[in-house]
Parts: C-alpha cells; sequence; structure tokens
C-alpha cells in the first residue's frame, strides 16, 4: 500500500482509519518544519509513538519525571551498546524501572505524541510496510479507534482549558486557602503515618486521596505547567483539567512574575544542586563527554596536530592540553565503573574489559602512560597521574 501526500490534503484520522481497517503493519512518519514523529502499527493496532529518535526521547523523558537519573541513563546507555539490547530492556535489567511501570509509561508516551500531531494542519505523511516487533510486557497494543475517540474528545475540551491555563510557562501558588488545606492534608497523613508506626501496618486505607491533592503538592511557586506535566506522567491533559479545577476552587492562582523561558530552563539545568558536590561533578564530567572525546581524537592524529601547531599554539600546549582531555574522559569511565558497583576498580583494565570506552582504542592505548591506584584504605578514593615521557 503506498500512502504519502500531504495532511492538509488527506487528514491523520482518514489515514489511521484506513490503517485500522486494513489490518496493516508498518511506520506512519509524519514531518512538519523540524519535528518528525514515526508510528508504529501492528494489524491495524498502534504499538507505540515516538518524537525524534526512540532511546532517546524515552531516556529524556524518563529523566523529566525524576524516574531514573542523569548518571542511570548514562550506564544503561552503555550496557545498551554492548549487549544491543532496546533501552527498554536494558532499564528493566537493571532494576531502573519495573516492567509494569513501563509499559504504562510507553503508552502515556504514545497517547501523548499521538495527541500532539492530531493538531497539526500542515506536513507530510508517509506509510512504510515493514515488520514491527514488541514485547508485550513491555508495550501494550493500543486500540486505534479508541485513541481516534479520545483525541476528538480533547480536541473539543483543550479550548477551555487553554482560556484558564494559557501558558506551558506560567507558574502557579498557593492561595491562603491552599496552604491551609495542604497544611490540614499534611496533619492528617502524619496522623497516619504516626499510627501505623506505634500498631503497625494498617493495611490499605479506605480513604482514597482526593483527586487534585497530588497536584496541589507540586503548586510551590517554582515549577511551571511543563515540569509538573514531566514530574507527574499522567499527561499533559490531565494536568490541565487539575489545575483548571484547583483554579476553580481558589486554591491557586497564577504567579505574577511568571519565570521567562531562559529562567525556566536555568531551574531545570540547576535540579543537579540537590545532590552532593562530588555527584554534579560526575554529572558535568558526562554531558562534557563529547566534546572530550573530540579533543582526544583531534590531538591524537599527528597531521591535526601540524595544523594546530602553525595555528601559533606550541608542541607543549597541545601536548598539555592533550594529556587534560585524556584525564578527563578516564575519570568519565572511573565514575561510570563506580555508579555500576558503588566502588572504583582495583586497574584500569578493569574499565577496558567492562567496555567503558567502547570502541574507543586510541583512549585505551594511550592508558599505559597512566599510573592509577586506590587510596590505601578507602575504595571511594583514587589516584591518577600522567607518566612523564620526556
Amino acid at each position: 500500500m503506498a500512502l504519502k501526500g500531504s495532511i492538509k490534503e488527506f487528514g491523520l484520522s482518514e489515514i489511521f482509519q484506513l490503517i485500522f481497517h486494513q489490518n496493516k503493519e508498518g511506520r506512519l512518519c509524519l514531518t512538519r518544519e523540524q519535528a518528525t514523529i514515526s508510528i508504529c502499527f501492528k494489524d491495524g493496532k498502534i504499538i507505540r509513538a515516538y518524537e525524534g529518535e526512540r532511546d532517546q526521547t524515552l531516556g529524556e523523558k524518563l529523566t523529566k519525571a525524576e524516574i531514573i537519573t542523569s548518571d542511570q541513563l548514562i550506564i544503561a546507555k552503555y550496557k545498551q551498546e554492548n549487549t544491543k539490547k532496546s533501552l527498554e530492556g536494558v532499564l528493566v535489567d537493571l532494576d531502573l524501572v519495573p516492567a509494569e511501570e513501563l509499559k504504562r509509561l510507553n503508552r502515556l508516551f504514545t497517547e501523548e505524541t499521538i495527541y500532539k500531531v492530531f493538531d497539526w494542519h500542515t506536513g507530510e505523511y508517509a506509510f512504510e510496510q515493514k515488520d514491527i516487533s514488541f514485547n508485550p510486557k513491555l508495550v501494550q497494543a493500543m486500540d486505534t479507534q479508541f485513541i481516534l475517540m479520545e483525541s476528538v474528545r480533547q480536541i473539543d475540551e483543550w479550548p477551555l482549558l487553554l482560556k484558564k491555563v494559557t501558558s506551558r510557562k506560567a507558574v502557579f501558588e498557593k492561595t491562603e486557602t491552599g496552604l491551609k488545606q495542604s497544611t490540614i492534608k499534611k496533619e492528617e497523613k502524619k496522623e497516619i503515618q504516626d499510627a501505623e508506626d506505634f500498631f503497625g501496618d494498617l493495611g490499605e486505607s479506605e480513604e482514597e486521596e482526593e483527586e487534585g491533592d497530588w497536584l496541589l503538592d507540586q503548586i510551590n511557586g517554582q515549577q511551571n505547567v511543563q515540569q509538573i506535566i514531566d514530574k507527574a506522567q499522567l499527561g499533559s491533559f490531565a494536568v490541565y483539567q487539575g489545575l483548571v479545577g484547583l483554579l476553580s476552587k481558589k486554591v491557586i492562582r497564577e504567579k505574577k512574575e511568571a519565570y521567562t523561558e531562559d529562567e525556566a530552563s536555568l531551574e531545570s539545568s540547576f535540579r543537579i544542586s540537590r545532590l552532593n558536590k562530588e555527584k554534579a561533578l560526575k554529572i558535568l564530567t558526562g554531558s562534557l563527554i563529547s566534546l572530550i572525546t573530540i579533543g582526544i581524537y583531534t590531538l591524537s592524529i599527528p597531521s591535526l596536530q601540524q595544523t594546530t601547531l602553525k595555528a601559533a599554539r606550541s608542541f607543549q600546549s597541545v601536548k598539555t592540553l592533550s594529556e587534560q582531555n585524556q584525564r578527563y574522559f578516564i575519570r568519565f569511565a572511573l565514575d561510570l565503573y563506580y555508579l555500576k558497583y558503588n566502588r572504583y576498580p582495583e586497574t584500569l583494565d578493569r574499565l577496558v574489559q567492562e567496555g567503558l570506552f567502547g570502541k574507543k582504542e586510541k583512549v585505551i592505548q594511550n592508558l599505559k602512560f597512566w599510573t592509577y591506584r586506590l587510596e590505601t584504605g578507602d575504595k571511594d578514593k583514587f589516584k591518577l597521574q600522567y607518566k612523564n615521557t620526556n
């Protein structure tokens, strides 16, 4: 089946219906400007939908939701390179995310992505027939008709919600009523916890948490709407509904000094401040890994060394910079090993055996120029020195 053209001429709902009724298997690719969204079908059912590269998108969503940390994602990606498994499978193998929870999140991410594209009025589509494989323990096949009906329902209700919550950059704070309500809820929870501590586990409480309680806890005058959506993992539509409900009860209000886009980004960047300094250095090192790798290779190639020297940089300066780059790269691998085993290795050879350098043969060769030893009686400290080859 050749299916390709403009969304403006042939609507998305018609495309989905056609794939559903003909029980097709393959990938529907939707493009608009710089955005690319892929939707996989099997027997006419929706398997998954994602924007950009699948594993990268999944990793970003899980870290934004604080389900896994940045360093845990780095470890998972390294194991993925060595095992050739999907990122989902590796996360389950490492006990970072339970299989059932990952299955729920995969469905949520897929629904969110599809609801997003139904707001597209322009763009291109192309359907490619191909085999689609998935692990039913981690991915749930979804009824295409249900997704279409839910999309229509949300399209009808979104305008009403957007009149109350006008931007995902908006920041909300509790009113006096909201502060009192939060205090009462905290006291009630503390009383229940104190009773359980005294009498033992009381079993499931018959009183269910009121709708909006969790959302109210997230209103702190700092998080914007998008950050709450990322953390909630309930879907943007549900969060908007909850916010509108809290606004109607007058327990929250929009903060006048709302964050700018740069400020919101800055807050997200400094979320790391909650970690200790040592962990912060590890994560910062991870973010610099691409630049470090480029530096190592660039300074390791003789012809490029000569070019660099001609740019008025002395050989000694180049050598010093190369040494610094190698040090950062080795320390990064050491930190990965520590995060995995909660200790540093006995020798640098262990890093090679674990595959923490991947296929970086040049880095592995350069290990002979370094001395490494653990501090006596302290598994969390080491000394790494470059041998003077002059």
